[in-house]
């Protein structure tokens, strides 16, 4: 019998009531999420499925990622239930695809599009370097990148990154996230405060280069005003500005649903590859600790949370 979604979470209130987990001990485990509102972006999925593999590993069952047969940003609408964009990107983490398991009928899908613990934007995660190792060897093993993939991400860091050059990594979320602050993701910084971190970060750890990843061509602007050729960025779409949510945006989303997929992922493995990050808290800064080997330094702007912490910050600010 195929277990579907639903009755997966009719299990899941089983389970609660009961106090026993996976009651019907089934040998896959389905990986979805809902993604379509707001249409999530790429870390936004890494990081719930990279929890939902561990908690699989942990429960006896063979994890299976499936970004087929529900539409998400990276799959044009005639490929749902066609093609898994999950698999663009990555290879399956125990070489299990997603029609395999559901033909061998012992297979479940998850209840909730949230793990019971997943690495997270927190800063009890983000500076608890135990936790974000453990996370990251983790995604080395299960969730490899494709070979093609692999390619173009060694391909763009060695046409950017010169060689023996000390970079220092600046993630400058803006667009949607500064224009309609959604309720609870956490508070950007403001550019003078990315400025005065990167001016202090770089003359302490010795950095030649400065890299941003960003999505607000006003961030470039400012930042190549005040660093000149000293920083690097990537050739890809950006936005002034926006009234909708950036994966909404009809002209940030022009090229192929596998080309913005794979520009995001290209942006955050070279923050991966600085020697230290500057960031918001964001799914992204997330994905780039997890891809890090490990960062020499990280300052991590921890500034509220749109619609609750921030007006506490506000008022905490005027004074």
């Amino acid at each position: 019998m195929v277990i579907n979604k639903k009755y997966s979470m009719y299990l899941k209130k089983i389970e609660k009531r009961t106090g026993k987990e996976n009651i019907l001990n089934n040998k896959y485990l389905i990986i979805t999420r809902d993604g379509k509102k707001p249409p999530l972006g790429f870390f936004a999925f890494y990081i719930t499925h990279l929890g939902w593999i561990d908690y699989a590993l942990q429960h006896d069952m063979i994890p299976v990622v499936d970004m087929q047969y529900k539409w998400n940003v990276f799959l044009k609408e005639e490929e749902v239930g066609k093609v898994n964009s999950y698999e663009y990107y990555f290879k399956q983490p125990c070489g299990v695809s997603v029609d395999e398991a559901l033909k061998d009928g012992n297979a479940r899908y998850v209840w909730s599009n949230i793990p019971p613990y997943h690495p997270n934007d927190s800063l009890d995660y983000l500076y608890n370097p135990e936790i974000v190792q453990y996370y990251s060897k983790l995604a080395k093993k299960y969730m490899p990148f494709t070979d093609t993939v692999e390619r173009e991400l060694k391909e763009i860091e060695g046409a950017l990154f010169p060689e023996n050059s000390r970079i220092l990594g600046v993630l400058a979320r803006g667009t949607d996230y500064t224009t309609l602050k959604p309720f609870y993701h956490p508070v950007q910084p403001t550019m003078d405060m990315i400025i005065t971190q990167i001016k202090k970060y770089r003359k302490e750890y010795d950095c030649d280069k400065i890299y941003v990843a960003t999505e607000d061509q006003n961030h470039l602007n400012a930042l190549k005003k005040e660093f000149g050729d000293d920083l690097i960025y990537m050739d890809q779409p950006r936005l002034g500005e926006t009234t909708t949510y950036l994966n909404d945006d009809k002209e940030f989303t022009k090229r192929t649903p596998y080309q913005l997929g794979l520009d995001n992922l290209k942006s955050i493995y070279l923050l991966s590859r600085c020697k230290g990050l500057i960031a918001g808290r964001t799914s992204g800064t997330v994905g780039a600790s997890i891809l890090a080997d490990q960062y020499e330094f990280m300052h991590i702007f921890s500034i509220g949370r749109y619609g609750v912490e921030d007006k506490i910050m506000e008022k905490g600010l005027d004074k």
